[in-house]
């Protein structure tokens, strides 16, 4: 059993962003003039095209950020679809604050209406969401399974049967825990079944939506509003990128955007948790499971 959670998770995760979030990729970056527009970047506003909710998010404060000229003229775009005036060339040039823009719908209304929609384009986006939290959800659940079946076990144990294992060191406390969590995983192989046969329907679902759409097309993708953004349209860098503030709120926003097919089955085809032993290793070993069992040895003292 791992110390941490391993690694197909933390990959499906990374993969997800990649095709739905933040789609542009690392690339060694020198700002150019001519080519770059330095900008005295503030912050993004999120805007509901619904309820009219905005959401204002403030960036790390930082000198300059560095736009590409695509990215700009997407920002532009947006500003002319909120009716805003969009600040001169001078303006940028003499440091005044900037601030991104988007307009998509807030989560409220977004479980109203796209996430309900049951248009090929959306429906492909709505099932890749559902598998991605399923890929998360399974290795919770599995942990949750765990923990309780130590507790049972705690619960019913004796002095003498605490004392049959070796509880003087890390290692014994948690060979300890790994035997009694070992003695019955038919809650995590029930678990793992029902992750495996959901998951085996939304790909064959998505693979025969796919079918019938173009190589790209468009459908709305949550963003969260914690999530960093490249202020270039191919490539982020440390020049490129802006984070927002540590006390910016979770939120999420759903964003129309251009999925690709390639990207989508990129997600689809990412190996996942085949076995038991592959989801106990994903759950990993927790430090608050030997709080557990020090608490019952203080209780039969």
């Amino acid at each position: 059993m791992a110390q941490t959670p391993g690694k197909i998770t933390d990959n499906l995760l990374h993969v997800f962003d990649y095709c739905f979030v933040e789609t542009v990729h690392y690339e060694f970056y020198k700002p150019k003039e001519g080519r770059d527009i330095p900008v005295n970047l503030e912050g993004k506003e999120y805007h509901c095209e619904q309820c009219g909710k905005v959401t204002k998010v403030f960036y790390h404060k930082r000198p300059l950020t560095y736009y590409s000229k695509g990215k700009l003229a997407q920002e532009r775009r947006v500003y002319d679809k909120l009716g805003k005036a969009f600040p001169a060339m001078g303006q940028l040039a003499a440091g005044e604050p900037f601030w991104n823009e988007a307009v998509g719908l807030c989560h409220d209304c977004a479980r109203q209406s796209v996430l309900q929609s049951e248009t090929p384009e959306q429906r492909v986006y709505n099932l890749c969401e559902e598998l991605h939290g399923l890929d998360e959800l399974v290795v919770a659940k599995a942990k949750a399974a765990m923990e309780q079946s130590l507790r049972a076990w705690l619960a019913g144990a004796s002095a003498d049967d605490l004392t049959a294992y070796d509880l003087g060191s890390f290692e014994g406390v948690k060979d300890m825990i790994c035997a009694v969590m070992l003695q019955d995983t038919t809650a995590e192989q029930r678990e793992l079944e029902a992750y495996q046969k959901r998951a085996a329907a939304i790909r064959e679902e998505v693979e025969n939506l796919l079918a019938t759409l173009p190589a790209t097309f468009q459908a709305y993708a949550q963003r969260s509003v914690l999530v960093y953004e490249s202020m270039h349209d191919k490539i982020y860098h440390e020049y490129t990128v802006a984070f927002p503030r540590e006390d910016t709120r979770p939120e999420e926003y759903y964003i129309c955007r251009p999925l690709e097919q390639s990207r989508v089955r990129m997600f689809l085809e990412q190996p996942r948790i085949e076995t038991l032993d592959e989801l106990l290793m994903e759950a990993g070993f927790h430090g608050e499971w030997i709080d557990l069992v020090t608490e019952r040895i203080k209780e039969l003292a």
